[in-house]
């Protein structure tokens, strides 16, 4: 066994016995609350079953709180962070001393739980820490080897990017990799919590449960959860992912759309305000975002400057879902007309979309996220859509 020895320095301390392992393996909890300078800098990993990647948003969000540079009140951060769980063999407190204490572990399987990445920013924080930030340390002693990974994984399915990690080891998404593995954007979708990516797996299950007929076919409901809860679309895809299979056949047109939406939507709209005679402004809509942005659904060099953001864009996306339909024989989602046709309808729709949009954001105060959060304007987006299909539809029959 490598057994190795760490200091810990704690502000309070307290000991307890667990209430159903104390007799039977010894069990036994140490709490400590800690000053984050005070952390030993090389505390093993081997227990925790992901290694710590801090540069997505959310980590970013706990440098900032650790740092006191998230607005709020300073010191917060050990109220606001769930702490570090550790493995170990023992805990001794040192002779001769108040609040210091040793941790003893063997390296090769115990060590951080549970709280890798609260550790590992900081860590990278050692030189601006600021005085008096302090951390919830739990200690766990009594511990049988056998059961670490179990209560890894338990510790390790309390948010929804974790959830998502789980489904990938699952083999949830094998089918959605499947029909986008020879796609040029497969390298930039992210599978589990650490994968690099653009987007990752939920992103898509999002835009499927946007599209999706067998859960929305009509307009009494609206998926507005893809947009305002993805949590809440990939718990749907968890319960039944066979509903979300019927649109494999039809995946790449949607995150097409995605983007083709994104891409035009204030260039048509200029185009459609020029032919009524009108000046056209589109690019100055509050729900238009100026910057160089690449759609990568689109192709690997397409790029755009003027992009419709998320809170326009899902409602609109959402409502071409009335221009699919069922197989009658496989259950399959497929487009009535053909996709060149779906796109065509988007250039002649997009001018009425975006002033509907236009007034919804007036409405709820120019807010983004008041537009994707409306029910009113889902409801709007989609009578448009479909009240246009219907025309071309009796058109097509000569009436």
């Amino acid at each position: 066994m490598t057994h190795v020895s760490f200091p810990l320095r704690a502000q309070l301390a307290r000991q307890i016995a667990d209430p159903n392992f104390d007799k039977t393996s010894g069990l036994v909890h140490h709490l400590f609350i800690a000053n984050v300078a005070d952390l030993p800098a090389d505390l093993p990993m081997e227990a925790n079953a992901r290694r710590p990647k801090t540069n997505k948003s959310v980590y970013r969000e706990v440098k900032k709180s650790l740092l006191n540079e998230d607005g709020g009140e300073p010191g917060l951060f050990h109220l606001k962070n769930k702490g570090i769980v550790i493995i170990a063999d023992s805990v001794c407190k040192k002779p001769g001393t108040n609040n210091e204490y040793e941790i003893k572990l063997d390296r090769t399987y115990q060590g951080i739980l549970d709280g890798g990445h609260t550790y590992q920013i900081i860590n990278e924080c050692r030189q601006k820490l600021p005085q008096n930030q302090f951390v919830f340390v739990h200690v766990r002693t009594g511990v049988p080897m056998d059961w670490i990974p179990e209560i890894s994984r338990g510790l390790n399915t309390s948010v929804q990017v974790q959830d998502m990690s789980l489904d990938a080891l699952r083999g949830l998404f094998e089918w959605i990799k499947q029909e986008l593995r020879g796609r040029s954007y497969f390298k930039i979708i992210a599978w589990s919590e650490n994968d690099d990516g653009k987007y990752d797996a939920r992103d898509i299950i999002a835009l499927i449960y946007l599209m999706n007929i067998d859960m929305f076919p009509d307009a009494t409901q609206h998926p507005i959860a893809g947009y305002e809860k993805k949590s809440e679309a990939l718990r749907a895809f968890e319960q039944n992912p066979a509903l979300f299979q019927n649109a494999r056949d039809v995946l790449p047109d949607i995150l097409y759309l995605h983007d083709y939406i994104a891409k035009s939507a204030a260039d048509l709209y200029n185009k459609g305000a020029a032919g009524a005679g009108r000046r056209g402004r589109g690019g100055g809509f509050k729900f238009v975002k100026h910057a160089a942005t690449k759609f990568p659904f689109i192709g690997p060099e397409e790029v755009g400057d003027k992009v419709l953001e998320d809170g326009a864009l899902y409602p609109i996306l959402a409502a071409f879902r009335v221009f699919l339909r069922k197989n009658k024989i496989t259950g399959k989602h497929e487009w009535a007309a053909g996709f060149e046709a779906v796109k065509q309808f988007w250039k002649e729709l997009a001018y009425e979309l975006m002033k509907i949009t236009h007034q919804t954001s007036d409405e709820v105060g120019r807010s983004n996220n008041g537009i994707g959060k409306s029910r009113l304007h889902w409801n709007l987006v989609y009578q448009t859509v479909e009240n246009y299909k219907f025309r071309q539809e009796a058109a097509s029959r000569g009436e």
